[in-house]
C-alpha cells in the first residue's frame, strides 16, 4: 500500500514538474519571441532559399521575420487604420506565429499563414474598439459618376465604411487596398473563395447604398438652402 502510495506521489509530481515545464517553456518563447523581433530587421533580397521554395517558419524564423515584417504591418494597417495599433499589433502576430512555428504546415505559403494571423488579430482589435474608417479612393465610383477630389473621397468613403462588418471590411481591404486575390484573400482569412467574393460584393453594395442615401440627403439640403435663399 505505501509502495502504491509513493508511486502515486512521484507521478504527481511529475506531472506537476512537466505542466510547469510546459508553462515555464511557454513564458521563455515569449520573451524570446519579444526580444528577437523587438523592431524589423533590413529588408532582405531573395535568397536561393525563397527563390527555391519557401522561408521555413521552424528554422527561418528570423529570416521570415526580416521578409514578410512590412508586408504583414501594411495588411493589418489597412484594416486598423492606426499606425500605433498596427505597430503593436504585428509585433503580437510574430509572436504568436513563433509560438506556433513548429505547428505550421505548408498548406499556404508563410507569408499568407502570418497574415492570417495578423488580420485575425486585426479584426478582433476592431471588434473591441468598434473601429471603421478608411478605405483608399480608387474603391469607389459614385452612381452617378460625380468626381471627387480626394481628400473628399476619402472622407465619403470613410463614412461608409462605418456600416461594414470587421469581416467585410477586412476582405475588401484586402482586395482594393493590398491588391489581393480573392484566392489570395482566402488563404489569409481562412475561407472559400467563393466567400470572400460574396463579402466583397455584400461590401460595395452597403457601400453604394450608404453613400448614395448620403448624396440624396446633401441635394435635398442643397435645395432646401437653395429655396431659403431665393426668398
Amino acid at each position: 500500500m505505501r509502495a502504491v502510495q509513493h508511486l502515486r506521489r512521484q507521478r504527481e509530481q511529475q506531472e506537476h514538474g512537466l505542466a510547469r515545464g510546459d508553462h515555464d517553456q511557454s513564458h521563455a518563447d515569449d520573451v524570446h519571441a519579444r526580444t528577437l523581433f523587438a523592431a524589423p530587421g533590413p529588408a532582405l533580397k531573395l535568397s536561393a532559399v525563397t527563390q527555391a521554395g519557401q522561408l521555413d517558419p521552424k528554422t527561418q524564423f528570423r529570416q521570415l521575420y526580416d521578409q514578410e515584417f512590412n508586408s504583414v504591418y501594411r495588411s493589418i494597417r489597412a484594416v486598423v487604420l492606426d499606425s500605433a495599433a498596427a505597430e503593436d499589433l504585428t509585433q503580437e502576430t510574430f509572436v504568436r506565429a513563433y509560438r506556433a512555428r513548429h505547428r505550421y504546415t505548408p498548406t499556404a505559403p508563410p507569408g499568407a499563414w502570418l497574415r492570417r494571423i495578423g488580420v485575425n488579430l486585426a479584426i478582433s482589435h476592431l471588434r473591441r474598439q468598434k473601429l471603421a474608417r478608411f478605405l483608399p479612393a480608387r474603391l469607389y465610383t459614385a452612381p452617378d459618376r460625380r468626381d471627387y477630389d480626394r481628400a473628399e473621397a476619402r472622407d465619403v468613403v470613410e463614412k461608409a465604411m462605418l456600416a461594414l462588418s470587421p469581416k467585410l471590411r477586412a476582405a475588401i481591404v484586402l482586395h482594393y487596398y493590398e491588391g489581393l486575390t480573392r484566392e489570395e484573400i482566402a488563404d489569409v482569412l481562412g475561407v472559400p473563395a467563393g466567400t470572400v467574393a460574396s463579402r466583397i460584393a455584400k461590401a460595395v453594395a452597403i457601400m453604394r447604398k450608404t453613400i448614395g442615401s448620403d448624396q440624396q440627403r446633401d441635394a435635398a439640403r442643397s435645395r432646401s438652402e437653395g429655396a431659403l435663399r431665393g426668398r
